[in-house]
């Protein structure tokens, strides 16, 4: 009697499986409708150069619970993606970024992964973190990074590109600089202001609340991502700021508003009038 209610039993299951897969379709649609439904919804984090951006991807983001982390950007940088079927943006399960909507437009960051990730109609469905630091400061920065500190990638085209900008750059002031590359700056924060308005399931972060009072980011960050409690105190240890400016470093010093002791007066209110309008919208003082 039991046999024949184990077998009972056994035949109601499976018959219950073929009437769920014959309504699903197959049994590769079955098993991509229980993944969607049983994964964590991919994001994206979208940010600038210079905005502690390799921070987030060298650690935070390798550390966000429930997601793999993809770092387009860096195998494109190493030479080890080169053609567009390669780039997959998977519904579940992945933390996608940095995308630095700063890319150079000629570069293949830009072509395969900027591009296509910062449409509008892309991101509106999406879940994303817009990562941000007052543009000036990411101008100062960018300065000191081009014209002297950052490596150079191991691919020849990139390298030699690399290597013409950082000779032109070498022969501008800071001032010079800033005056130059304001407007390209500002382009780029349009960009990510309007695809923070369009995605509904995103949060803007910024950099000088991370350096300033990092239980409201943190705070904040752990409403879009899972992050253990020992990852958090490792990134506020990791982003404090330097407590003497290093022009040779990487990561030359870190501190919010820099560029107020850096720039000549003149150019502050130049760049201030350029960015009137972005500074206005993500709050940041004149």
């Amino acid at each position: 009697m039991k046999k024949k209610l184990l077998h009972q039993g056994k035949q109601s299951i499976a018959a219950t499986m073929r009437r769920s897969l014959k309504s699903l379709g197959s049994i590769p649609a079955y098993l991509d409708w229980y993944w969607q439904k049983n994964q964590h919804e991919s994001i994206y984090f979208y940010t600038f150069h210079k905005c502690a951006s390799t921070l987030f991807s060298n650690y935070l983001l390798k550390q966000i619970r429930g997601l793999r982390h993809i770092d387009y950007a860096n195998q494109i940088y190493l030479g080890k993606q080169k053609q567009a079927q390669d780039f997959i943006f998977a519904k579940t399960g992945y933390i996608y970024g940095p995308i630095r909507l700063s890319a150079d437009p000629r570069d293949d960051v830009y072509r395969f992964l900027v591009a296509p990730t910062s449409q509008l109609g892309f991101i509106a469905d999406k879940r994303a973190i817009f990562f941000i630091r007052d543009p000036r400061d990411i101008l100062v920065s960018s300065y000191y990074s081009v014209a002297y500190t950052h490596g150079y990638s191991p691919v020849a085209e990139i390298q030699d590109r690399q290597a013409k900008i950082r000779t032109q750059v070498q022969q501008m002031t800071l001032d010079e600089y800033a005056l130059r590359e304001v407007v390209t700056v500002k382009q780029h924060f349009l960009t990510l202001w309007e695809l923070s308005q369009v995605c509904q399931r995103g949060v803007v972060l910024k950099y000088e609340d991370m350096i300033e009072n990092f239980n409201w980011f943190a705070a904040q960050l752990t409403k879009y991502v899972a992050v253990e409690d020992k990852v958090l105190r490792e990134m506020f240890a990791r982003s404090r700021p330097k407590l003497s400016e290093d022009t040779t470093s990487h990561r030359r010093s870190g501190l919010p508003g820099g560029f107020r002791q850096k720039l000549q007066p003149a150019t502050i209110q130049a760049v201030n009038q350029q960015l009137a309008e972005i500074l206005t919208k993500f709050t940041y003082l004149n």
